[in-house]
């Protein structure tokens, strides 16, 4: 298996892994306490300036009754977001399951968030009530607060599901909300039971602290570890896999600091004091200085690697905003943000990067390159000038430096792998979205398309519906035209330019344009939108002018929404006024499946265009639902191929029906044009079958309004040299 192909598996993997309905709840519940995190990170840096003098100015400047406040939002924060991933993670889980899981009962995800949350109390309620801090803290309550959130809310999904824990639904009234808890509440009650058993258990087995119990686990690996390197790679890695899964890894390993670290590094500083030679390398100096640069996980690195290779411009504003805290080693912003926590494409690096840091600083250290660490400092002190601090020494800065350059070049290629992991899936979302966009079904009134698709599609389509309104509403600028022209074989000139619609989503890139008309059907915006297209291209077309023949047409795609509107025909006449062009410049193109249960208020305004000089076509004929009446009951003056014909004329049927609508198109003098022409062979046969119009990627791509410009006078002027 070549490099290529391991890439490939591992993304498959870790897509696979990054998908899967834990991981994406974990996520989504710490992206939900994210708020709490931003607020707490920036308050307690407040509270923790590296410098004496900053300190006390900000003291200063708040006084007792403002620092009491910064503790409170701090304890607000910080505090209880072990207690705030309960509530998200209950009600994420829950909603996941009612999402992708159509047989599913309904469960409200209020409910979920109360039974977890209850669940959270009963297992892990201390003896004291001061204990009640440490679980619901961010720094030593959130491992236990993952683990008792998933396992309940599991619980409670999996008892739903059976009707032996449901009440009669008569027994709830007509309210809906009320019947979705009073349904699953047998299933609901017994979840918090479960776990009251569970309690009991752990209190008879000597476990009634289940945060001092785990804490006590976690310290068996280190009690006979030594100090030499094999301890510090232990000590580094547990702590990284302890915040890879939801705890604060060095305050989790509390005990090692207090038992191992602690100590050593007073008896460093007792030997230095003596003029003796520091006996320990590994202090708590050490690792906060060459280990965690920017936090555990040396996540200042990963912010410059995102800086340089990431695509993604929401994750890089967000490390723009989380750099000042990691430049104080406050990396909660950015394990939270991005987030790390169980985020499969982060885990070796995660890992990784504080090892071989820890490996670099200790060869340096015995070589003697770098002094031992012994003094004292600010664990908010910045990169480089901790370095110096710590050692006394220009060459610690120099070894933070070079730590910060090794875990910058080791996260750079996986930071480029989330990408591929987050786009892939990203795309296929879309996929999914583009495909319920261009169904042919015809929705009932008050029926959507897109915003009523279940899970991620589902969420994607309410984002991008709301994004869209925002461009319509003129909050954005990325909405636009794209041209392509039609091009007349036999007399080698532009006979006509189609208007398309662009949207480049600043998040979410190109998006297609049925999803973007799928849409603003389902939000009643498609005659908002089809008239923001309209204005657009005949302004481009009055830009044109006495640049292109006056005969060049400009074609626009309506949507069944212009015409239901009766209005529609003045706005037409409107906008033809206000840019100076008369009406035989204007087509408009109906697609035939739009015109598939025409009324006679249609067929009269259209008439009405027609009589006035507008031009009118049907799109993607001959595939559809339209049939050859329409030709009769509409007055049209084009009919345009469809490309599922030009791409696939090779049956001796097909080449019939193409001929058949180019023999009844002559008869009843309607213009015929070709789309979908990508190479000489098609506009070959077409042309001997009696085409001449062509549309397609073999004379050009979609372009700007400008460089429509340049190919129409190009391509006319090509013809006239050769003539």
């Amino acid at each position: 298996m070549n490099s290529k192909q391991c890439v490939h598996a591992l993304l498959c993997l870790l897509d696979d892994l990054s998908g899967r309905p834990v991981f994406l709840s974990i996520r989504r519940g710490l992206f939900i306490v994210l708020p709490l995190i931003l607020l707490g990170s920036f308050t307690l840096l407040l509270r923790n300036l590296p410098f004496p003098s900053a300190q006390q100015a900000v003291e200063n400047f708040l006084g007792p009754t403002g620092l009491r406040v910064c503790d409170t939002l701090i304890a607000g924060s910080f505090g209880i977001a072990a207690l705030a991933l309960v509530c998200a993670l209950g009600g994420v889980s829950v909603m996941r399951a009612s999402l992708h899981d159509p047989t599913a009962p309904v469960i409200s995800p209020m409910l979920g968030s109360v039974v977890v949350l209850s669940c959270f109390f009963v297992v892990t309620a201390p003896f004291e009530d001061n204990s009640w801090a440490v679980g619901f803290s961010l720094d030593k309550g959130l491992l236990l607060a993952l683990c008792v959130a998933l396992a309940a809310s599991s619980v409670f999904i999996r008892l739903a599901r059976y009707r032996m824990f449901h009440l009669p639904e008569e027994m709830a009234g007509h309210d809906p909300v009320v019947r979705d808890v009073v349904t699953v509440m047998p299933a609901a009650i017994t979840t918090i039971l479960l776990f009251t058993l569970l309690r009991m258990v752990l209190i008879e087995n000597g476990m009634a602290d289940l945060q001092a119990a785990t804490s006590k686990l976690l310290m068996l690996p280190f009690n006979h570890s030594g100090s030499g390197l094999g301890f510090a790679l232990l000590y580094s890695t547990t702590s990284q896999l302890l915040w890879f899964f939801g705890a604060h890894g060095p305050n989790v390993l509390n005990a090692v600091d207090t038992n191992i670290l602690t100590p050593v590094g007073l008896a460093n500083a007792e030997a230095l004091l003596h003029g003796a030679t520091p006996p320990f390398v590994f202090t708590k100096i050490f690792f906060d200085v060459f280990t965690r640069i920017g936090g555990s996980g040396s996540t200042l690195a990963l912010a410059f690697a995102i800086f340089a290779r990431c695509r993604d411009r929401g994750i890089k504003k967000l490390c723009l905003f989380a750099l000042l805290p990691a430049l104080c080693n406050v990396n909660e912003p950015l394990i939270f943000g991005i987030p790390l926590m169980l985020n499969p494409a982060f885990l070796i690096p995660f890992l990784l990067v504080p090892a071989v840091q820890t490996v670099v600083a200790y060869t340096a250290t015995v070589l003697e390159l770098v002094p031992h660490t012994t003094v004292g400092i600010a664990w908010t002190t910045p990169v480089l000038l901790a370095g110096y601090a710590a050692t006394d020494s220009v060459n610690g800065a120099v070894l933070q430096f070079i730590n910060l350059l090794l875990g910058f070049l080791i996260y750079l290629p996986f930071v480029a792998l989330s990408d591929a992991v987050r786009e892939k899936h990203g795309r296929q979302v879309m996929r999914d979205l583009l495909e319920a966009a261009c169904r042919c079904d015809v929705m009932p009134q008050g029926k959507c398309k897109c915003l009523t698709l279940p899970g991620e599609v589902g969420r994607l389509a309410h984002t991008l519906a709301n994004d869209l309104e925002r461009e319509l509403n003129g909050h954005g600028n990325r909405l636009f035209l794209a041209f392509q022209p039609q091009c007349n074989h036999a007399t080698g000139r532009v006979a006509g330019v189609e208007a398309l619609l662009r949207w480049e989503h600043p998040i979410y890139g190109p998006v297609a344009p049925p999803i973007a008309v799928a849409l603003a059907e389902d939000m009643n915006m498609a005659d908002r939108l089809g008239q923001f297209v309209l204005h657009a291209a005949c302004r481009q077309r009055a830009a044109w002018k006495g640049h292109v023949p006056h005969d060049l047409v400009m074609a626009v795609n309506i949507t069944p929404a212009q015409l239901r509107n009766p209005n529609f025909v003045k706005k037409v006449l409107r906008i033809l006024r206000n840019n100076g062009l008369t009406a035989p410049q204007l087509e408009l193109e109906i697609i035939e499946s739009s015109i598939l249960e025409p009324d006679s208020r249609t067929l009269d305004m259209l008439t009405r265009l027609r009589v006035l000089g507008v031009r009118l076509a049907i799109d993607d004929f001959g595939m559809g639902h339209a049939s050859l009446r329409y030709l009769r009951a509409f007055p049209v003056t084009t009919v345009k191929v469809d490309r599922s014909l030009t791409e696939s004329l090779n049956s001796t049927v097909q080449e019939q029906i193409v001929q058949s609508i180019l023999d009844l198109s002559k008869r009843l003098r309607i213009a015929t044009v070709v789309e979908g022409v990508e190479d000489a062979e098609q506009v070959r046969v077409f042309t001997a079958m009696g085409y001449s119009t062509f549309q397609g990627y073999y004379f050009s791509r979609p372009i700007s309004g400008n460089d429509c410009l340049d190919f129409v006078r190009n391509f006319n002027q090509g013809a006239a040299e050769n003539s």
